[in-house]
This record gives C-alpha cells, sequence and structure tokens, in this order.
C-alpha cells in the first residue's frame, strides 16, 4: 500500500472514531514517533533498572525459560 492509501485509510478510520482516548493515543503515538527531542528515562525508572541489574548479579534473577513456565502455569489455572 502506498504512502497516500495509507494516509486516506488513516484518515478515514480516524473520522469514523468516537472514541476520545483512541484519539488520544494515536496523537500521542505520533508525536513521539516524529519528536526530535531525546528519550529521558525518568529517575524512579533508572533506579528501578539498577536495582534491578544488581539482583541479577547477585544471582537473584531467574531465567526466561522459568518466567515461561509460571505464565504457563498461570494461565492454565
Amino acid at each position: 500500500m502506498s504512502t497516500v492509501e495509507l494516509k486516506n485509510k488513516l484518515k478515514e478510520k480516524i473520522d469514523s472514531l468516537e472514541e476520545d482516548y483512541l484519539l488520544e493515543h494515536l496523537i500521542g503515538i505520533i508525536e513521539i514517533e516524529t519528536s526530535d527531542d531525546e528519550f529521558k528515562i525518568p529517575e524512579v525508572h533508572k533506579r528501578s533498572i539498577d536495582r534491578g541489574i544488581a539482583q541479577i548479579k547477585a544471582g537473584q534473577g531467574i531465567s526466561n525459560d522459568e518466567v515461561m513456565e509460571r505464565v504457563r502455569r498461570w494461565v492454565d489455572k
């Protein structure tokens, strides 16, 4: 599909939307993707990341396989 066709399809979909939350999400996505601003990780998230890295280094992490197994057991309940 060409750029013009994609834009026209998107415009049609947007015109038919009545849900404000969807319009707000779309605006947010477009603003993020077209912004020249550098993405900054909030300090609270940096601290969480650092804490996670420290836990992994201390051997307190679990493998992706274990996570997936826990998810499968949880879904099967």
